[in-house]
């Protein structure tokens, strides 16, 4: 019979974790289908000002020579609606796992939760996971949406590409999540903090305008910024707006920056969580 070693049973551990604490939180969303309609149909009417501000800037809706100068695409509304899908999981990330510490003690499952003995951070990891199944659920269905009023269209080679980009994202999300969240450690508090980063990713990444559009220094905050290289990357690929190399450099920046915040993530949650205990503060929730 094969012995199971230390490092098997603790990605065993750490697995089943993560799969717990999605597998709740999924139930939970089940349980409150009134969120499901909300985050499906409300953000449709949230990038609608964003796509008559596109009309403003060149005149129409359809083709504009003047928007391909600045993006190197033609199509100004499907530039906007891609900007806000993905940043619908920076909302998530930033939200929903920096508001979660909050919820648990909410619902009176925070002492169990501290006080077992797995790592938190793979419990934050599950919260993470279950948002960005939600957050793809809703992507599909706003993009579907959005093929039907707006016409945008996407063609079949550039899925698997684009998902793998995605994926990228969400990685890099974790890292600042975990980070969010071990601020709200030390805070109790997170949600003025997410909300100061979600104007961070919506002012300086090129979410609805191009990045070449800020000035130099708020360039520089932008090129930071995750979904800055996810938007590109999707952008090039499905507009076929950027050279294979530009899409590849941005790729492999996205990857460096997801292991920077997932390294980073990790060590100040960890560290934050025996600060917190060693310190009693964590039980002033």
């Amino acid at each position: 019979m094969k012995k199971t070693t230390y490092l098997e049973s603790s990605l065993n551990t750490n697995a089943f974790i993560v799969w717990s604490e999605t597998l709740k939180n999924i139930k939970f969303l089940a349980a409150y289908p009134v969120i499901f309609v909300f985050w499906t149909i409300f953000p449709l009417f949230w990038f609608i000002p964003f796509v008559l501000q596109g009309q403003a800037l060149v005149g129409n809706l359809g083709p504009s020579v003047l928007w391909k100068d600045l993006t190197g695409n033609t199509e100004v509304v499907p530039f906007i609606i891609i900007g806000a899908i993905l940043n619908g999981y920076v909302l998530n990330a930033l939200y929903g796992v920096g508001e979660s510490i909050r919820e648990e003690a909410y619902q009176g499952t925070l002492d169990y939760v501290l006080a077992s003995p797995c790592n938190k951070a793979y419990v934050l990891i599950g919260k993470v996971l279950s948002g960005s199944i939600s957050s793809t659920v809703y992507a599909i269905i706003q993009f579907t949406v959005c093929i039907f009023l707006f016409g945008v269209t996407i063609t079949a080679w550039v899925i698997m590409p684009v998902i793998l980009v995605i994926i990228l994202l969400i990685l890099g999300l974790y890292g600042i999540a975990l980070m969010l969240a071990a601020v709200s450690l030390q805070l109790k508090q997170a949600h003025e903090v997410a909300h100061t980063l979600d104007y961070i990713f919506y002012v300086f990444a090129p979410v609805r305008y191009p990045l070449q559009f800020l000035p130099f220094w708020a360039q520089v905050i932008g090129q930071i910024l995750p979904l800055t290289y996810a938007l590109i990357a999707t952008r090039g690929l499905m507009f076929n707006s950027e050279s294979p190399s530009t899409i590849y450099l941005a790729i492999f920046l996205l990857l460096i920056i997801d292991v920077a915040a997932i390294l980073i993530g990790f060590y100040l949650f960890n560290w934050m969580e025996k600060r917190t205990k060693k310190s009693g503060t964590i039980s002033h929730y």
